[in-house]
């Protein structure tokens, strides 16, 4: 009789561990030429239906009209409260200097004095002078990398979530003008529009859906033993030989299942809908576990992680595999209703 093969249950190439926080760090940005946020947070809202007309030159759907699976976000603007500037250092990224805005209110006072050490004394001689340290750094080359401190703004939202996330989100573009530019939108507030256009592709980055402590049946896809089995059926037949005397690293085993940090590449934007039409993209009776989109949302091509409300980080793709192009779409469905919205 032959020997019996097959591949090994469970890939090796993730990392099974519970995530830290519920939404995620990013640990490296892309390098663009364009002078602006390389990120933009949104909260997942569900899944739809898009009737288009595939205009990707070379591909063999090119012209064909067809119905592919879409991912609606809401992306609320966000408002950024701080610029910090680093330089790059044999021991990693090492922060040389920071200015926070003048004009926190006493909501963000509340929920990010917990977070963070927020400046004691922050008034506008001592707000100039960090300014001015930090465009001269950037003149004279001592900066590597500035990247602007946003803070969300959940309460716009009908998720029920007042606590803001605060995250760091890098400047495209030359230190000079990243500078420039960290420094003009201090204390304001950005939308999707300005980071993001349709077309394009990005990444997103956040924490997929948790399922706890599992077995190795769910969690790896291990093989169900049969009847006649002494012990227990959803199992490994065997953890390993009798040498070496431990259980290695790439045998499956129990623990937790989901709620793991990942990155989806290259997601497309196929359209973005701003605050004013929002009420048109609302389906009747709301989105299913989300509610009411209240802001400017996007669509994405295809599904992303995590469950509704999650928020996740749209980030500038770090490795587009083609060319952008803006995509020609016929109508939008959600549970077999057509949502009339009016789209460029």
């Amino acid at each position: 009789m032959p020997k019996y093969h097959a591949p090994r249950r469970g890939s090796l190439g993730f990392v099974r561990k519970r995530a830290s926080r519920i939404y995620p760090r990013v640990s490296s940005w892309p390098k663009i030429s364009e002078t602006k946020l390389l990120g933009f947070p949104a909260y997942k809202v569900g899944m739809l239906s898009i009737q288009e007309i595939y205009e990707r030159p070379g591909s063999i759907f090119h012209g064909i009209k067809r119905v592919i699976a879409a991912t609606a976000l809401e992306t609320p603007p966000v408002r950024v409260i701080g610029i910090r500037g680093y330089r790059l250092t044999p021991y990693g990224l090492v922060t040389v200097t920071e200015a926070w805005t003048t004009s926190l209110t006493d909501f963000e006072k509340k929920y990010l004095s917990r977070r963070v050490t927020l400046p004691k004394k922050n008034d506008e001689q001592v707000f100039n002078k960090r300014i001015e340290l930090l465009s001269n750094l950037a003149e004279n080359n001592k900066l590597d990398k500035v990247r602007a401190i946003i803070r969300t703004r959940p309460e716009l939202t009908g998720i029920g979530k007042k606590k803001p996330e605060l995250l760091e989100v890098e400047i495209g573009g030359e230190i000079i003008d990243a500078v420039k530019y960290a420094i003009d939108i201090l204390g304001k507030e950005i939308s999707i529009n300005d980071v993001f256009s349709p077309g394009e592709y990005v990444d997103v980055i956040g924490v997929t859906k948790g399922y706890g402590f599992q077995g190795v049946v769910k969690r790896f896809g291990v093989k169900i033993l049969p009847p006649k089995k002494k012990k227990t059926k959803r199992a490994v037949g065997s953890l390993g030989p009798w040498t070496p005397g431990r259980v290695m690293w790439t045998v499956p085993r129990y623990g937790q299942l989901g709620f793991f940090k990942r990155t989806e590449y290259n997601k497309q934007i196929m359209a973005i809908i701003d605050a004013e039409k929002a009420d048109n993209f609302n389906p009747k009776g709301g989105w299913i576990r989300y509610g009411i989109i209240r802001n400017s949302a996007i669509i994405l091509r295809g599904s992303v992680q995590g469950p509704p409300k999650r928020m996740l980080l749209l980030r500038h793709a770090i490795r587009p595999k083609r060319k952008p192009f803006k995509p020609t779409i016929l109508g939008v469905y959600y549970s077999k209703e057509k949502i009339n919205i009016p789209l460029e």
